[in-house]
């Protein structure tokens, strides 16, 4: 105890040396932890945005003459970087014309269910079926067709017999919910899976019994042209699209806007990384001869401890001790440094960046942080350690 107090008590009153080793700490570790923050602030913003477009995490086959059964879809529902996915019929049926009392609209549609990603984002639940299905309308198709949620359009339904009869169904369907203006501009509509099956069924003259219209009886499992595929997160889009490639099917995904991202991270990565190298040669090499110097200004007291009977391990204690000061110093004020600067860059480009902060370093990055600092400045010390465990207390007697 008495060597640590001395060393405290020598660290205060070199306030000049200490001061300067503390500020040359502070000035080389906060533009790492800055230049840290903002490639997490940058990363960390641009998937959120990302994210926030939920078809960005969409897969989806290329088209062909490839047909996928309810048993494969299943089997991708339970993978587990699968969010959701659902089939899609034959274009026949997902292209409809819709009437309400004001205007009559062609409506592009497509089948949704609960946990449909589009719709869990815009907080619209999704349609049902029923003996009155619900429809779930884009902003554009509201608009165009002049309706409201609650309020009731008719789907205008036409097919061929075999005998070359025209015939036509109308189909009342409850509006259920309308999506903001930022998630399509088309004229779009979602609808329950199985409505969308019957209306194939119907166009194919395939009888559908619960909605009493005629026709041949099915006789092949139902197939599906295609399907839309969510992934959990972007690392799973790349994971998803492998399992399928395996699978023999070709799909698209949003991969470039994904390597993007990689790539930005991955170069501000290595920009850290080379700074960081600089950075600790730095002040490895400062710290390095501050305690060298120490020790060499001190052996005389050194010598006195030993003769008084202090240990060798104590007296290694003394440079260590005091070069944890200083790194435990030189954290606190880069880290408030650190915080002004964050508050600054994120005051300055808040209406650019949207109220996302630019700049931001948790809790665990601090203590990464820290543990590097005073992993390198103990290993920086311990030449200075070893020279004032090794001082001769016979020199000192020689010198009185």
């Amino acid at each position: 105890m008495l060597t640590l107090s001395l060393a405290v008590k020598d660290w205060l009153y070199e306030r000049t040396l200490t001061v300067c080793a503390i500020l040359a700490l502070a000035g080389m570790l906060t533009p790492i932890l800055v230049i840290d923050g903002v490639r997490n602030g940058v990363i960390t913003g641009m998937r959120e945005r990302l994210l926030q477009d939920p078809m960005v995490l969409v897969i989806s086959p290329y088209a062909g003459k490839e047909t996928y059964s309810k048993a494969f879809l299943e089997e991708l529902r339970t993978h587990p970087a699968t969010r959701f996915v659902i089939g899609k019929t034959r274009a026949i049926a997902n292209d409809i014309s819709v009437r309400s009392h004001v205007a009559q609209l062609p409506l592009h549609t497509e089948p949704a269910a609960s946990g449909e990603p589009v719709l869990v984002q815009a907080n619209v639940p999704a349609p049902k079926d029923g003996n009155v299905p619900e429809l779930v309308l884009s902003h554009h198709s509201a608009q165009s067709l002049g309706v409201q949620v609650g309020e009731t359009v008719t789907a205008l339904l036409g097919r061929k017999t075999p005998e070359g009869k025209r015939e036509s169904w109308e189909l009342a369907m409850t509006v259920s919910g309308i999506l903001p203006p930022s998630v399509s501009d088309r004229s779009l509509g979602f609808l329950p899976l199985s409505l969308l099956e019957d209306i194939q069924d119907y166009r194919d003259f395939v009888a559908v019994p619960n909605r009493k219209t005629s026709g041949v009886k099915r006789t092949a499992p139902r197939e599906y042209e295609s399907f839309r595929l969510y992934a959990k997160d972007l690392d799973a889009v790349e994971e998803l699209a492998r399992y399928l490639a395996e699978k023999g099917v070709n799909v698209r995904t949003k991969a470039h806007e994904i390597a993007q991202i990689r790539g930005i991270d991955w170069a501000l990565q290595r920009v850290i990384m080379l700074l960081g190298i600089a950075v600790a040669i730095g002040f490895g090499a400062f710290l390095m001869s501050s305690a060298k110097g120490a020790v060499a200004r001190k052996l005389r007291m050194l010598g006195l401890l030993r003769l008084f009977g202090v240990s060798r391990w104590a007296l290694m204690s003394y440079p260590l001790v005091q070069i944890a000061l200083t790194s435990l110093a030189g954290l606190v004020l880069s880290g408030t440094a650190y915080a002004i600067v964050a508050y600054a860059i994120d005051a300055l480009f808040f209406e650019q960046s949207g109220g996302l902060a630019l700049c931001r370093l948790g809790i665990a990055d601090f203590c990464v942080a820290a543990l590097v600092v005073f992993g390198f400045a103990g290993l920086t010390a311990l030449y200075a350690s070893l020279r004032a465990a090794a001082v001769d207390p016979a020199a000192v007697i020689r010198e009185q």
